[in-house]
């Protein structure tokens, strides 16, 4: 059974990179996200220096999941989901906020830190 839900107040400050924020229900939701998060001490860039296919982070698969089954028995007292208020500061890197129902989710987030510097910053 499908419910309806209602949110009276809702404050997101950041939605970013591949995030969902959704009320009501859905079948499936699967973001995802790549970065390349590059820091220097200079900032001189060249236009084709770091691509994604430069590091095997990004096509690596991931280990096979373990499923379990898991008997559940729900019952649903209301038709609707009553939802007062929600205060987020941010939802990020493939993130997902739901206010419903999902029956499969699968959210994947790569990130390859590079970082760049003419002397130590830790010393």
């Amino acid at each position: 059974m499908d419910r309806i839900s209602v949110v009276q107040y809702i404050d997101i400050v950041s939605v970013t990179t591949s995030s969902i924020v959704q009320a009501g229900d859905t079948n499936i939701l699967t973001p995802v996200s790549r970065a390349l998060a590059v820091q220097r001490q200079e900032s001189t860039y060249d236009e084709d220096e770091h691509r994604f296919d430069m590091y095997p982070i990004f096509s690596m698969p991931f280990p096979p999941l373990r499923y379990e089954t898991i008997p559940v028995k729900t019952v649903q007292e209301s038709p609707a989901i009553h939802v007062n208020s929600i205060n987020i500061i941010g939802v990020a890197a493939s993130s997902v906020v739901r206010i419903g129902k999902t029956d499969f989710v699968s959210s994947e987030a790569r990130v390859k830190h590079i970082r760049h510097f003419t002397v130590n910053p830790y010393e």
